[in-house]
């Protein structure tokens, strides 16, 4: 796809990247048997700290069966931790555990060495052009339910 200047559209060249980078993700998620959904709520909860249930199945655009699921398996690789709030014990709160900040910390690493792969003919300064530009794009905050529904493809 290309305008008529022959030129390819910028969106068609942002899904070519982000293919590319997704499959990538992928490939690094595996090892630690992690799926991109489920890095995006360890993400939004490292993020956010300890976070309601519900707060997060509305942040991921999750139904509530759905997020039981994802937190079921978090939970069982002690990732996650699950409890009460103290001001209302029917609610959950969820929280990560020093298992769960040690696996980001991997994924850290993982997702910088995506960086350097995929901006490895940029410098430095092309880089934070980059990472600025698709910041506004993406309206100056992550959209972490795009980026769940995205992980759930």
């Amino acid at each position: 796809m290309a305008f008529a200047s022959g030129a390819p559209a910028a969106s068609v060249l942002i899904a070519r990247v982000a293919r590319v980078v997704r499959q990538r993700l992928e490939s690094a998620l595996e090892p630690m048997g992690l799926r991109q959904r489920q890095l995006v709520a360890l993400g939004y909860l490292r993020e956010h700290g300890p976070t309601p249930q519900q707060a997060l199945a509305r942040s991921l655009c999750m139904d509530a069966s759905s997020l039981v699921c994802l937190l079921n398996d978090l939970e069982d690789r002690d990732l996650i931790v699950r409890g009460r709030d103290r001001s209302d014990r029917r609610r959950g709160i969820l929280e990560l555990t020093r298992e769960g900040q040690q696996a980001m910390r991997k994924i850290d690493r993982a997702l910088e060495r995506i960086d350097e792969e995929m901006l490895f003919d940029l410098d430095k300064e092309e880089r934070e052009a980059l990472r600025g530009l698709l910041a506004r794009l993406a309206g100056g905050e992550l959209d972490w339910g795009a980026v769940a529904a995205e992980g759930a493809e």
